[in-house]
């Protein structure tokens, strides 16, 4: 192929694929069409891959793909370390437990005499049995023992009681083992298999409780080994290709340590704004408002009934007494009524400037719901019970408060917000991903019989249950069970039986036909690659991303030299030449301006001349609106840039 054959990219030859597939089974399902191309119908299961196109078209998306791409050799090569793992556990396992995970159970055996019991766990000879011992087989075909090994299966058998495996994992073969200690690995259930394994006492013979205790070492040590250090190995290379992918791709490799202060300095001055001092009014009533709201103390009350509110409420229980009812009545009232008179004040004092604040917005909203919601309450004769939750989710809410007096708090939060870009692109992945095996599991799985774990609820007989149940899968949430529910066949069951609307689950209608479906063992690979993929990979990637804006935040608080506090010192210098904070001064105030500001962003406390001035702000390169005006912006983003190059020159004399 030539160098600019569609082919030649990779993202081409995936839509490439999905297009002549989903062309193929266009035609498949046409009546008049070949049997060898009907027959291709089967296929019809790679349909689900058609949302995976959405991928090449998303930027976002197509780097995060591409890096899991990149990271396939380095994750084959822990695969390949954590199959020899899981090879040398199973070869031992294998060795010893085959054969030892079944047991007598069943009506039968739950009516049998202690003595009988007790046989069981130990059989012995015919010729060993004493007169009463026979007796317990004289109506039986096993009189005699006519078998050379006499286990505890066979005396299960003799007496007509259900010999059947204890758990679904077993040991009984290589591939087996490793598909159960691959489930260990996840720590999903793993105590189960432990605690079987020291109750095991040989092929075909009754478990015994704590028979052998040296199993619990066995485990723990895989435990350690295999899923505490290989699994988290596997996690941390995909994550070291993502973030060495995402530093190359993110074009700042190329620049200085300086270039890239500088570019931070300039995205952190973009942010800030002109801030409005608030003036004294000159009502007298206004005023008395003004100073309260003010004052410090009025802010720590206010603070203190939030948390008081918030810890009444959190006290609430099941079975309180009527006078614990009426003081957490009486205490809510009286908060709103507290919340009303701060709200009122406020916009006494502030008049319209108190709604620029987003705060003051949020908790107006707050107040007037729960206002609003009371006087409900008091009009309507019934309580509603929605209305009742809805009043105490408002109360809550005002805890929210407790962010804007907490600048740790607050910087968390604006951590998150910067982290959402990457999280949307891996939560497009994951509900991709979602998507496709959603899709491909009601392909597979609608028609399987339910079971203990494949329930009314847990199924994939329609898309949306699906969806659900997948994201209990991707959560660890007894997974392995309904894998092995939906591989393996109950007594009675009938391969891909036909559609019927009266079926249960998709017609829960009165004597709907129970579900009779046999499972299909791609089960297995089903659930291993979805645990893989969604629960090692993406789930991790989304940590990834979230320590990855913690850490620059971090790092951006140590190394910026634009602080926040220089950022808010200037705002309110502004504010003091601007204080209606409409952006503009004039320019003749600049110089006014600049003596206020502290070093290393202004010129307070040092001697600046007229010709000084005039050349610094010439170097500032300042456009004037209206031949006299000069902006907020302009003016930050120029006087960080000189900062900034002030400092580089002073560190190349030093």
């Amino acid at each position: 192929m030539h160098e600019g054959a569609y082919l030649r990219g990779s993202w081409n030859a995936v839509d490439g694929f999905v297009t002549i597939t989903s062309i193929v089974l266009l035609f498949a399902h046409i009546p008049e069409t070949s049997d060898a191309l009907q027959s291709l119908g089967s296929l019809r299961d790679l349909r689900a891959l058609r949302p995976l196109r959405m991928i090449s078209r998303r930027p976002g998306l197509k780097l995060i793909v591409s890096a899991l791409v990149k990271a396939i050799p380095s994750v084959l090569n822990v695969v390949f370390l954590s199959m020899i793992l899981f090879l040398l556990f199973s070869i031992t396992a294998v060795h010893f437990l085959k054969g030892t995970f079944q047991a007598c159970s069943g009506d039968v055996f739950n009516s049998l005499l202690p003595e009988q019991i007790e046989f069981l766990v130990s059989p012995t000879p015919w010729n060993e049995l004493s007169s009463l011992q026979q007796k317990w087989f004289e109506n039986n075909v096993c009189k005699g023992f006519l078998v050379d090994e006499i286990t505890s299966q066979y005396i299960c058998e003799c007496w007509g009681a259900d010999w059947k495996p204890t758990q679904a994992k077993n040991f009984n073969n290589v591939a087996s083992a490793m598909l159960t200690f691959f489930v260990l690995s996840t720590s999903e259930n793993w105590s189960e298999i432990m605690k079987a394994a020291c109750d095991a006492t040989g092929p075909g013979m009754q478990p015994i409780i704590n028979n052998n205790e040296i199993w619990i070492a066995f485990f723990i040590l895989f435990m350690v080994v295999g899923s505490f250090f290989l699994m988290n190995v596997f996690v941390g290379v995909v994550i070291d290709n993502f973030n060495s992918m995402k530093a190359k791709l993110g074009g700042d490799f190329l620049l200085t340590p300086e270039q890239k202060k500088w570019m931070e300095a300039q995205k952190t001055a973009k942010r800030v704004g002109p801030i409005r001092i608030l003036k004294v009014p000159a009502q007298p009533v206004r005023r008395i408002c003004f100073s309260i709201v003010r004052n410090h103390y009025f802010e720590g009350f206010i603070m203190t009934c939030i948390v008081a509110n918030a810890l009444l409420m959190a006290a609430q229980h099941f079975g309180e007494s009527t006078q614990q009812l009426k003081t957490t009545y009486v205490v809510s009232e009286l908060s709103t009524v507290i919340f009303a008179l701060e709200v009122a004040m406020k916009l006494m004092a502030y008049g319209r400037a108190y709604f620029d604040d987003n705060w003051n917005r949020f908790d107006f909203s707050v107040v007037v719901g729960t206002v609003i919601c009371t006087v409900v309450q008091v009009l309507v004769a019934n309580s509603i019970w929605t209305l009742t939750m809805l009043v105490r989710l408002m109360r809550v809410t005002r805890i929210f408060r407790l962010v804007e007096s907490s600048s740790s708090i607050r910087a968390i939060l604006s951590t998150l917000y910067i982290a959402l870009p990457g999280l949307s692109n891996i939560s497009s992945i994951l509900f991709l991903i979602l998507f496709v095996y959603g899709t491909m599991g009601v392909h597979l799985f609608a028609k399987v019989a339910l079971s203990s774990d494949i329930d009314a609820h847990a199924n994939f007989q329609t898309f949306g249950r699906s969806i659900l149940f997948l994201l209990r899968v991707a959560t660890g949430e007894s997974w392995d069970h309904c894998m092995y529910d939906l591989a393996s066949n109950v007594p009675g069951c009938v391969n891909d039986p036909p559609y019927d609307p009266n079926m249960c689950g998709f017609g829960n209608i009165e004597g709907c036909i129970p579900l009779n479906g046999c499972g299909n063992p791609v089960a297995y690979l089903f659930f291993c690659s979805f645990t893989v993929i969604v629960a090692y990979v993406m789930l991790n990637l989304t940590v990834a991303v979230v320590l990855e804006s913690f850490a620059t935040c971090q790092e951006e608080e140590e190394d910026s030299m634009l602080v926040p506090e220089l950022l808010e010192e200037f705002q309110y210098k502004w504010a003091e030449l601007d204080p209606m904070a409409t952006g503009f001064i004039k320019v003749d105030k600049l110089l006014t301006f600049v003596h206020k500001v502290a070093p290393p962003l202004g010129w307070f406390g040092i001697p600046l001349q007229m010709p000084q001035f005039f050349r610094y702000t010439r170097s500032l390169h300042l456009p004037l609106y209206e031949g006299e005006l000069v902006q907020f912006r302009d003016v930050v983003m120029a006087m960080t840039r000189e900062m900034i190059n002030t400092v580089r020159l002073s560190a190349m004399f030093v």
